[in-house]
């Protein structure tokens, strides 16, 4: 279950489906994102679908998992005991 978000935008989304912040084109991806990482109960339930790319991170996001949501764009999350800390929206570039 999310607990908490990095980008207070992205928690004003998560709540209403909006925000100017988040890429049109993405809205409905990111949102079916968003609850399939509040879901999961283990870190094992994101390797599904196989488009999620689930990924631990490493260097200065050391612990951090990732989602790919499309091209550069990236959930990345802390996940402990269940629940998912820290999330947010990353472009890659």
């Amino acid at each position: 279950m999310i607990k908490k978000f990095r980008q207070s935008w992205l928690e004003v989304f998560w709540n209403t489906g909006r925000h100017k912040k988040v890429p049109p084109n993405l809205k409905d991806r990111i949102l079916r994102k968003l609850d399939m990482i509040n879901s999961a109960k283990e870190l094992k339930d994101l390797m599904s679908p196989p488009s999620n790319h689930l990924y631990q991170l490493d260097g200065d996001r050391d612990g951090q998992w990732a989602i790919s949501v499309s091209g550069q764009w990236r959930l990345c999350f802390n996940f402990e005991d269940g629940d998912v800390f820290d999330i947010e929206l990353v472009e890659y570039h």
